[in-house]
């Protein structure tokens, strides 16, 4: 996968794996720094603080759900089209994960970092209402990403957990979340147009 820097290391996934032997709290950039060989000042560049390690992940997570053609949807339920787009996120995640994992432990002692990553999370499953052809404003679709949040985190859980290759346990446990809140979040197939998207986004 691309990354930040054309030629040296991937500072991203560097500043994950060291998260997941410090901590967020024992994260340090002079660290990074000394095991990477990259100057301060280059790291500095491309992040300028923690918060910032949060948002590229996010972004690069992102790019990964986004990046999928839209022939590939085409044609699918809305359940299955956020499946698909979820699982892409999930899988962008992989190498990541032994820093996930110990965000996730930290994030208990830490309110300002549950906070930090809930708004991400809402502004990336805004962009996935969208791909998915979902309304992404308005009330109904705020509510629905609450719903979605709810199913992704719980999918989380597992994906935690699962090492396999094709993710298997991760892809049962999503699909099972997503057929449980259908309805609330507004993944049912219209009756009308059977595969087609729903309604047009709301103005309000």
């Amino acid at each position: 996968m691309a990354h930040d820097g054309a030629t040296g290391p991937d500072l991203l996934a560097a500043a994950f794996a060291l998260i997941g032997d410090e901590g967020w709290r024992g994260f340090s950039f002079a660290t990074l720094a000394r095991r990477t060989g990259v100057s301060r000042v280059e790291i500095y560049r491309q992040f300028r603080s923690r918060d910032a390690l949060l948002d590229a992940l996010n972004r690069r997570a992102d790019d990964a759900m986004l990046a999928v053609d839209d022939a590939e949807l085409a044609g699918l339920p809305p359940r299955d089209r956020v499946f698909e787009l979820m699982m892409r996120r999930l899988e962008a995640m992989v190498p990541f994960r032994p820093g996930l994992e110990r965000l996730a432990r930290d994030a208990g002692r830490d309110p300002c970092l549950v906070l930090a990553t809930a708004c991400r999370l809402d502004r990336s499953l805004a962009w996935l209402q969208d791909a998915a052809g979902l309304r992404n404003s308005g009330v109904r679709a705020r509510v629905a990403r609450r719903v979605l949040g709810a199913a992704y985190l719980q999918t989380l859980r597992v994906w935690r957990k699962d090492t396999a290759p094709d993710l298997g346990k991760t892809m049962v446990e999503l699909d099972k979340q997503l057929r449980r809140v259908q309805t609330f979040a507004g993944l049912r197939e219209p009756r009308s147009r059977p595969g087609a998207p729903e309604a047009a986004p709301e103005t309000a």
